[in-house]
Protein backbone atom coordinates (compact mmCIF):
# COMPACT_ATOMS: atom_id res chain seq x y z
CA UNK A 1 0.00 0.00 0.00
CA UNK A 2 1.24 3.57 -0.79
CA UNK A 3 2.33 5.62 2.17
CA UNK A 4 0.33 9.00 1.91
CA UNK A 5 1.48 11.92 4.36
CA UNK A 6 0.33 15.00 5.24
CA UNK A 7 0.18 17.38 8.10
CA UNK A 8 -2.11 17.51 10.95
CA UNK A 9 -5.09 18.53 12.16
CA UNK A 10 -6.66 21.88 12.47
CA UNK A 11 -10.29 23.80 12.77
CA UNK A 12 -10.75 27.46 11.32
CA UNK A 13 -13.97 29.69 12.62
CA UNK A 14 -14.79 32.19 9.91
CA UNK A 15 -17.49 34.66 10.54
CA UNK A 16 -19.92 32.69 12.58
CA UNK A 17 -18.99 29.43 10.30
CA UNK A 18 -17.07 26.45 11.15
CA UNK A 19 -15.31 23.71 9.71
CA UNK A 20 -13.02 21.22 10.57
CA UNK A 21 -9.90 21.69 8.31
CA UNK A 22 -7.57 18.14 7.78
CA UNK A 23 -4.48 17.49 6.77
CA UNK A 24 -3.47 13.80 7.44
CA UNK A 25 -5.86 11.62 5.82
CA UNK A 26 -7.19 10.61 8.49
CA UNK A 27 -11.17 10.43 10.58
CA UNK A 28 -12.48 9.24 13.36
CA UNK A 29 -12.12 5.61 13.75
CA UNK A 30 -15.75 4.05 13.24
CA UNK A 31 -17.06 7.57 11.18
CA UNK A 32 -18.34 7.19 8.24
CA UNK A 33 -18.00 10.26 5.70
CA UNK A 34 -19.37 11.12 2.40
CA UNK A 35 -17.19 12.86 -0.69
CA UNK A 36 -16.65 14.59 -2.55
CA UNK A 37 -13.08 15.49 -4.43
CA UNK A 38 -12.17 18.70 -6.61
CA UNK A 39 -10.02 21.56 -6.44
CA UNK A 40 -12.81 24.17 -6.23
CA UNK A 41 -11.72 27.32 -7.22
CA UNK A 42 -14.12 30.20 -6.21
CA UNK A 43 -16.19 27.72 -4.65
CA UNK A 44 -18.84 29.07 -7.74
CA UNK A 45 -22.39 28.33 -7.78
CA UNK A 46 -21.59 24.53 -9.82
CA UNK A 47 -19.64 23.92 -7.00
CA UNK A 48 -21.94 25.24 -4.19
CA UNK A 49 -24.73 22.75 -6.17
CA UNK A 50 -22.87 20.00 -5.58
CA UNK A 51 -21.71 20.39 -2.27
CA UNK A 52 -25.18 20.63 -1.36
CA UNK A 53 -26.30 17.73 -2.73
CA UNK A 54 -23.64 16.26 -0.67
CA UNK A 55 -24.89 17.49 2.56
CA UNK A 56 -28.20 15.73 1.51
CA UNK A 57 -27.22 12.57 0.81
CA UNK A 58 -25.02 12.51 4.25
CA UNK A 59 -27.91 13.74 6.07
CA UNK A 60 -30.43 11.16 4.75
CA UNK A 61 -27.27 8.22 5.83
CA UNK A 62 -26.96 9.90 8.68
CA UNK A 63 -23.17 10.50 8.49
CA UNK A 64 -20.81 13.31 7.89
CA UNK A 65 -19.98 15.57 5.02
CA UNK A 66 -16.52 15.64 3.80
CA UNK A 67 -14.84 18.07 0.62
CA UNK A 68 -11.55 16.88 -0.42
CA UNK A 69 -9.37 19.29 -1.83
CA UNK A 70 -6.03 20.82 -2.55
CA UNK A 71 -3.60 23.61 -1.20
CA UNK A 72 -2.45 24.61 -4.60
CA UNK A 73 -3.53 24.17 -7.97
CA UNK A 74 -2.87 20.72 -9.03
CA UNK A 75 -1.64 21.59 -12.87
CA UNK A 76 0.93 24.13 -11.16
CA UNK A 77 2.67 20.79 -9.40
CA UNK A 78 2.59 18.96 -12.53
CA UNK A 79 3.75 21.72 -14.68
CA UNK A 80 5.92 23.78 -12.60
CA UNK A 81 5.96 26.66 -15.24
CA UNK A 82 2.25 26.87 -14.77
CA UNK A 83 0.87 29.95 -13.59
CA UNK A 84 -2.68 30.20 -11.65
CA UNK A 85 -5.04 32.99 -12.30
CA UNK A 86 -6.96 31.92 -9.24
CA UNK A 87 -10.31 33.10 -8.39
CA UNK A 88 -9.92 32.45 -4.51
CA UNK A 89 -7.02 32.35 -2.14
CA UNK A 90 -6.34 28.89 -0.07
CA UNK A 91 -7.77 31.25 2.91
CA UNK A 92 -11.09 32.72 0.76
CA UNK A 93 -11.39 29.25 -0.45
CA UNK A 94 -11.31 27.58 3.23
CA UNK A 95 -13.97 30.57 4.52
CA UNK A 96 -16.32 29.61 1.44
CA UNK A 97 -16.15 26.07 2.40
CA UNK A 98 -17.24 26.52 5.59
CA UNK A 99 -19.75 28.80 4.55
CA UNK A 100 -21.28 25.49 2.77
CA UNK A 101 -21.94 23.80 6.29
CA UNK A 102 -20.14 20.90 5.47
CA UNK A 103 -18.36 19.03 8.56
CA UNK A 104 -14.85 18.18 7.39
CA UNK A 105 -12.76 19.38 4.86
CA UNK A 106 -9.71 17.35 3.64
CA UNK A 107 -6.93 19.55 2.34
CA UNK A 108 -4.42 17.67 0.78
CA UNK A 109 -1.05 18.36 -1.10
CA UNK A 110 -0.87 17.58 -4.77
CA UNK A 111 2.34 15.62 -4.12
CA UNK A 112 3.58 12.51 -6.70
CA UNK A 113 1.93 10.08 -3.93
CA UNK A 114 -1.49 12.19 -4.81
CA UNK A 115 -0.67 12.33 -8.31
CA UNK A 116 0.02 8.59 -9.25
CA UNK A 117 -2.95 7.34 -7.65
CA UNK A 118 -5.22 5.73 -10.04
CA UNK A 119 -9.23 6.03 -10.22
CA UNK A 120 -9.14 2.50 -8.59
CA UNK A 121 -6.39 3.30 -6.14
CA UNK A 122 -8.18 6.96 -4.94
CA UNK A 123 -11.18 5.14 -4.34
CA UNK A 124 -9.88 1.92 -2.59
CA UNK A 125 -6.83 3.46 -0.99
CA UNK A 126 -8.17 6.82 -0.21
CA UNK A 127 -11.82 7.03 0.29
CA UNK A 128 -12.42 3.59 2.23
CA UNK A 129 -9.20 2.24 3.83
CA UNK A 130 -8.37 6.02 4.71
CA UNK A 131 -11.37 8.38 5.03
CA UNK A 132 -13.79 5.15 5.38
CA UNK A 133 -15.98 7.43 2.78
CA UNK A 134 -19.59 5.10 2.26
CA UNK A 135 -20.44 7.47 -0.40
CA UNK A 136 -18.90 9.39 -3.12
CA UNK A 137 -20.10 12.40 -5.23
CA UNK A 138 -18.58 13.43 -8.38
CA UNK A 139 -19.77 16.16 -10.99
CA UNK A 140 -21.67 14.70 -14.38
CA UNK A 141 -18.82 15.55 -16.48
CA UNK A 142 -15.98 15.26 -13.37
CA UNK A 143 -13.36 12.48 -13.71
CA UNK A 144 -10.41 11.46 -11.32
CA UNK A 145 -7.26 9.71 -10.92
CA UNK A 146 -3.69 9.65 -13.03
CA UNK A 147 -4.30 10.10 -16.81
CA UNK A 148 -8.42 10.20 -16.19
CA UNK A 149 -8.53 7.29 -17.78
CA UNK A 150 -11.81 5.48 -16.42
CA UNK A 151 -15.30 6.99 -16.73
CA UNK A 152 -18.02 6.99 -14.46
CA UNK A 153 -19.11 3.38 -14.67
CA UNK A 154 -15.30 2.11 -13.42
CA UNK A 155 -15.80 4.15 -10.50
CA UNK A 156 -19.51 2.58 -9.88
CA UNK A 157 -17.58 -0.82 -9.69
CA UNK A 158 -14.60 -0.05 -7.89
CA UNK A 159 -17.13 1.56 -5.39
CA UNK A 160 -18.80 -1.49 -5.38
CA UNK A 161 -16.04 -3.66 -4.42
CA UNK A 162 -15.45 -2.21 -1.32
CA UNK A 163 -18.72 -0.89 -0.51
CA UNK A 164 -18.50 2.33 -1.52
CA UNK A 165 -21.85 3.91 -3.33
CA UNK A 166 -20.68 6.56 -6.14
CA UNK A 167 -23.09 9.17 -7.60
CA UNK A 168 -23.22 11.40 -10.02
CA UNK A 169 -24.81 14.61 -9.64
CA UNK A 170 -26.71 16.02 -12.11
CA UNK A 171 -25.83 19.11 -14.65
CA UNK A 172 -26.08 22.16 -13.39
CA UNK A 173 -27.08 25.24 -15.08
CA UNK A 174 -27.75 28.93 -13.79
CA UNK A 175 -29.86 30.94 -16.45
CA UNK A 176 -29.54 28.44 -18.78
CA UNK A 177 -25.45 28.21 -18.71
CA UNK A 178 -22.94 25.94 -17.47
CA UNK A 179 -20.95 27.10 -14.56
CA UNK A 180 -17.22 26.50 -14.53
CA UNK A 181 -13.81 28.22 -13.55
CA UNK A 182 -12.68 28.82 -16.79
CA UNK A 183 -15.86 30.56 -17.86
CA UNK A 184 -15.21 32.76 -14.75
CA UNK A 185 -11.95 33.87 -15.48
CA UNK A 186 -13.28 33.93 -19.08
CA UNK A 187 -15.89 36.42 -18.48
CA UNK A 188 -13.39 38.27 -15.81
CA UNK A 189 -10.33 39.11 -18.81
CA UNK A 190 -13.05 41.08 -20.51
CA UNK A 191 -14.56 43.21 -17.99
CA UNK A 192 -17.63 41.46 -17.52
CA UNK A 193 -17.23 41.75 -13.76
CA UNK A 194 -21.12 41.59 -13.32
CA UNK A 195 -22.03 37.98 -14.98
CA UNK A 196 -18.68 36.75 -13.19
CA UNK A 197 -20.29 37.75 -9.64
CA UNK A 198 -23.55 35.70 -11.05
CA UNK A 199 -21.82 32.60 -11.73
CA UNK A 200 -19.73 32.89 -8.62
CA UNK A 201 -22.73 33.89 -6.54
CA UNK A 202 -20.86 36.50 -4.53
CA UNK A 203 -18.75 39.81 -5.11
CA UNK A 204 -15.35 38.82 -6.39
CA UNK A 205 -12.89 40.34 -4.19
CA UNK A 206 -9.16 41.15 -3.98
CA UNK A 207 -7.65 41.80 -0.21
CA UNK A 208 -3.71 43.65 -0.32
CA UNK A 209 -1.84 45.95 1.45
CA UNK A 210 -2.25 49.74 0.84
CA UNK A 211 1.43 50.77 -0.80
CA UNK A 212 2.73 54.30 -1.30
CA UNK A 213 2.01 55.87 -4.91
CA UNK A 214 2.66 58.87 -6.91
CA UNK A 215 -0.16 60.72 -4.77
CA UNK A 216 -1.67 63.00 -8.12
CA UNK A 217 -5.13 61.94 -7.21
CA UNK A 218 -4.71 64.19 -4.40
CA UNK A 219 -3.97 67.09 -6.47
CA UNK A 220 -7.39 67.10 -7.81
CA UNK A 221 -9.32 65.88 -5.40
CA UNK A 222 -9.66 62.18 -5.73
CA UNK A 223 -6.91 60.55 -3.42
CA UNK A 224 -6.23 56.42 -4.47
CA UNK A 225 -4.98 53.96 -2.25
CA UNK A 226 -2.82 51.67 -3.97
CA UNK A 227 -3.18 48.69 -3.61
CA UNK A 228 -1.05 45.33 -3.56
CA UNK A 229 -2.75 42.12 -3.74
CA UNK A 230 -1.23 39.35 -1.18
CA UNK A 231 -1.28 36.66 -3.55
CA UNK A 232 -0.10 36.98 -6.54
CA UNK A 233 -1.61 33.51 -8.28
CA UNK A 234 -4.55 35.43 -7.76
CA UNK A 235 -6.55 36.56 -10.90
CA UNK A 236 -6.86 40.59 -11.42
CA UNK A 237 -10.15 41.83 -13.59
CA UNK A 238 -9.50 43.26 -16.92
CA UNK A 239 -8.35 46.90 -16.97
CA UNK A 240 -10.96 49.38 -16.73
CA UNK A 241 -12.72 51.39 -14.06
CA UNK A 242 -14.92 49.75 -11.85
CA UNK A 243 -17.66 50.44 -8.86
CA UNK A 244 -16.75 48.88 -5.96
CA UNK A 245 -17.27 48.02 -2.09
CA UNK A 246 -14.21 48.89 0.14
CA UNK A 247 -13.73 46.89 3.19
CA UNK A 248 -11.82 48.72 5.92
CA UNK A 249 -11.61 47.79 9.87
CA UNK A 250 -15.20 45.88 9.10
CA UNK A 251 -16.50 48.59 7.27
CA UNK A 252 -17.64 49.40 3.85
CA UNK A 253 -17.23 52.16 1.70
CA UNK A 254 -18.28 52.82 -1.77
CA UNK A 255 -15.24 53.31 -4.03
CA UNK A 256 -14.43 53.85 -8.04
CA UNK A 257 -11.48 51.61 -8.84
CA UNK A 258 -8.77 51.62 -11.49
CA UNK A 259 -6.90 48.64 -13.01
CA UNK A 260 -4.46 49.60 -15.28
CA UNK A 261 -1.25 51.48 -16.49
CA UNK A 262 -2.88 55.38 -15.55
CA UNK A 263 -2.12 56.67 -19.23
CA UNK A 264 -3.17 60.27 -18.05
CA UNK A 265 -0.13 60.30 -15.18
CA UNK A 266 1.96 57.11 -16.42
CA UNK A 267 5.11 57.27 -14.77
CA UNK A 268 6.62 53.79 -15.84
CA UNK A 269 5.59 52.50 -18.91
CA UNK A 270 3.86 49.16 -18.87
CA UNK A 271 3.40 49.10 -14.94
CA UNK A 272 -0.12 47.78 -14.21
CA UNK A 273 -1.72 49.23 -10.94
CA UNK A 274 -4.27 48.48 -9.05
CA UNK A 275 -5.54 51.97 -7.03
CA UNK A 276 -9.11 52.75 -5.37
CA UNK A 277 -10.62 56.09 -4.69
CA UNK A 278 -12.75 55.63 -1.71
CA UNK A 279 -15.64 57.36 -1.00
CA UNK A 280 -16.33 59.80 1.92
CA UNK A 281 -13.20 58.30 3.55
CA UNK A 282 -9.98 60.57 4.74
CA UNK A 283 -7.69 58.28 6.24
CA UNK A 284 -4.07 57.50 6.01
CA UNK A 285 -4.29 53.84 5.66
CA UNK A 286 -0.58 53.15 4.29
CA UNK A 287 0.23 49.81 5.14
CA UNK A 288 -2.65 48.49 6.09
CA UNK A 289 -4.72 45.61 4.81
CA UNK A 290 -8.01 46.72 2.57
CA UNK A 291 -10.44 44.18 0.59
CA UNK A 292 -12.19 45.60 -2.30
CA UNK A 293 -15.49 43.90 -3.93
CA UNK A 294 -15.42 44.45 -7.13
CA UNK A 295 -19.24 44.99 -8.31
CA UNK A 296 -19.22 46.19 -12.16
CA UNK A 297 -17.09 47.40 -15.02
CA UNK A 298 -18.43 50.98 -16.49
CA UNK A 299 -15.98 52.04 -18.75
CA UNK A 300 -12.34 51.58 -20.54
CA UNK A 301 -8.81 53.73 -19.43
CA UNK A 302 -8.59 56.35 -21.57
CA UNK A 303 -5.70 58.93 -21.73
CA UNK A 304 -6.58 62.55 -20.88
CA UNK A 305 -5.17 65.92 -22.43
CA UNK A 306 -4.49 67.43 -18.91
CA UNK A 307 -5.84 66.86 -15.39
CA UNK A 308 -8.48 69.37 -15.58
CA UNK A 309 -9.97 66.89 -18.38
CA UNK A 310 -9.22 63.35 -15.83
CA UNK A 311 -10.83 65.35 -13.61
CA UNK A 312 -14.21 66.28 -14.83
CA UNK A 313 -14.33 62.40 -15.90
CA UNK A 314 -13.44 61.57 -12.59
CA UNK A 315 -16.44 63.86 -11.52
CA UNK A 316 -18.81 61.83 -14.10
CA UNK A 317 -17.31 58.35 -12.90
CA UNK A 318 -18.31 59.09 -9.13
CA UNK A 319 -22.24 59.59 -10.24
CA UNK A 320 -22.09 56.74 -12.22
CA UNK A 321 -20.71 54.64 -9.03
CA UNK A 322 -23.18 55.71 -6.45
CA UNK A 323 -25.93 55.18 -8.81
CA UNK A 324 -24.31 51.36 -9.48
CA UNK A 325 -24.05 50.91 -6.01
CA UNK A 326 -27.00 52.26 -4.80
CA UNK A 327 -28.63 48.98 -6.90
CA UNK A 328 -26.30 46.83 -4.82
CA UNK A 329 -26.12 47.70 -1.15
CA UNK A 330 -26.17 44.50 0.20
CA UNK A 331 -23.10 43.11 2.46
Amino acid sequence: MKRIGFRNFVAITKNDFAVNIITNLSIQDGEQIAATVGFFDGVHRGHQYIIEQLKKVAKANDIKSAVITFKTHPRKELHSEFVPQLLTTLDEKLELLAKTGIDYCILLDFNPEIQNLSAEEFIKTVLKEKLHASHFLTGYDNRIGKGRNDDFEKYVQYGEEVGIKVIKTEEFLFEGKQVSSSEIRRLMSEGDIAVANKLLGYNFKLTGTVVEGQRNGRKIGYPTANIQPYDKEKIVPSNGVYATWTIFENLRYPGMLNIGQRPTLIEVPNKETIEVHILNFDKMIYGQEITIEIIKRFRGEKKFENLIALKAQLDKDKKRVISILNKNNHP
